[in-house]
């Protein structure tokens, strides 16, 4: 496998797309001719679904429990499911360098399954990034209850979690926007987000990120930030960063409190040493924790759409300055806000210390926090 990269040979990333949205995810990358640098493998229940499907890493889990047809979006089908099938799974990842896992949670195997991988990786010593996906608030309150569980279970095996959330990303785009032009919407946020990283990660650049440093900034773990920024002109640099720290898929989670920060930079033609160190010393400004620990890269490319790219990833994020104003809106608000919509939060958390309110998460304290503010501004 390890032929895969051509840029650095020593490097294998193996992109684990679990589930009909991870599925989904890795047949979008294998268009866009990702395949030809990373590994890239197909997990699900669905046979069927399997099949439809460009990517030539197949794994068709729980076969004997499922027979194929799927797991009737029931996230405990999908762990029996995988558990299952643990030795293929294994086997998929054990040579990777480097594992990252794309799923939608809310469903059944996305939710399901996806732990379960994240412990194999950690039980192999690979490095492991999940990216996942929370439903609309729309799709229902069991669908969310699965998906905040699936994040539960997620957590303690994983390095680094980000979640991405189709409801932010609709509020910004706006309630006339068209159902597939939001799916599109969504698609290419996460694609540019896994471009950039495997870009970063296999093309050796003039100030350079390896897998070490990619490994220290997530041994730093917990809720992380993943975002790409671009601009036309190097004037426009800053814009770019501005962008990359406000990805509109991501939840609440801040760049504050972050513990380790990677910062990218993708030109064209040779910056200005100026706008290289004022980008960082931005970063810098916005960081709460003066021990944090930055790890700059800069990669040349003449054949980069824009000018200026710009890839964030931090690390290690806790509470949030903000999330304090949040607990007093609870504490002086009527309750009554916490409707149908947010019924699997627990309403005695708001009255708790801050650290049970920051073990929710950031999605989820998004969600708690905008019915707040609609209860305090009617």
């Amino acid at each position: 496998m390890k032929e895969l990269i051509h840029a650095n040979p020593e490097l294998l990333i193996t992109v684990v797309g679990i589930g009909g949205c991870g599925c989904n995810t890795i047949n979008m990358l294998f268009d866009n001719n990702l395949s030809e640098r990373v590994n890239l493998i197909a997990v699900n229940t669905d046979l069927a679904a399997l099949n439809t499907l460009q990517v030539a890493n197949k794994i068709l889990i729980g076969e004997t429990l499922t027979n194929g047809y799927g797991a009737g979006s029931d996230p405990n089908v999908g762990l029996q499911a995988a558990q299952e099938s643990e030795a293929l799974l294994t086997n998929a990842i054990k040579e990777s360098d480097i594992v990252i896992i794309t799923a939608g949670f809310g469903g059944g195997t996305g939710t399901g399954a996806s732990p379960l991988v994240a412990k194999i990786a950690r039980e192999l010593s690979i490095n492991c990034l999940a990216i996942v996906t929370l439903p609309f608030e729309s799709e229902g309150q069991r669908r969310m209850d699965f998906a905040l569980q699936g994040i539960e279970d997620i957590k303690e095996p994983i390095h680094a979690y980000i979640t991405l959330s189709n409801d932010l990303l609709l509020e910004g785009l706006g309630e006339s926007v068209g159902l597939f032009s939001a799916f599109n919407q969504s698609n290419e946020v996460l694609k540019n987000l896994l471009v950039s990283l495997v870009q970063m990660l296999t093309e050796t650049g003039y100030v350079n990120v390896d897998k070490n440093d990619f490994s220290s900034i997530l041994s730093y773990e917990g809720e992380s930030i993943l975002g790409v920024g671009k601009a036309d002109n190097e004037e426009r640099a800053f814009d770019a960063l501005e962008q990359a720290l406000n990805n509109p898929l991501v939840s609440i989670a801040k760049i504050d409190s972050a513990k380790g920060i990677i910062f990218q930079l993708f030109c064209k033609s040779e910056p200005k040493l100026s706008t290289y160190n004022g980008l960082i010393d931005h970063i810098r400004e916005k960081v709460t924790n003066k021990s944090v620990l930055i790890v700059p890269g800069v990669t040349l490319d003449p054949n980069l759409a824009s000018e200026i790219e710009i890839l964030i990833i931090a690390s290690g994020i806790s509470s949030l300055p903000k999330e304090q104003e949040i607990i007093n809106v609870y504490k002086s608000e009527d309750e009554n806000y916490l409707d149908d919509g947010l019924a699997f939060v627990d309403g005695d958390c708001i009255h708790s210390n801050e650290q049970d309110y920051t073990d929710i998460p950031a999605i989820t304290r998004k969600l708690m926090a905008n019915k707040a503010m609609e209860t305090k501004n009617a």
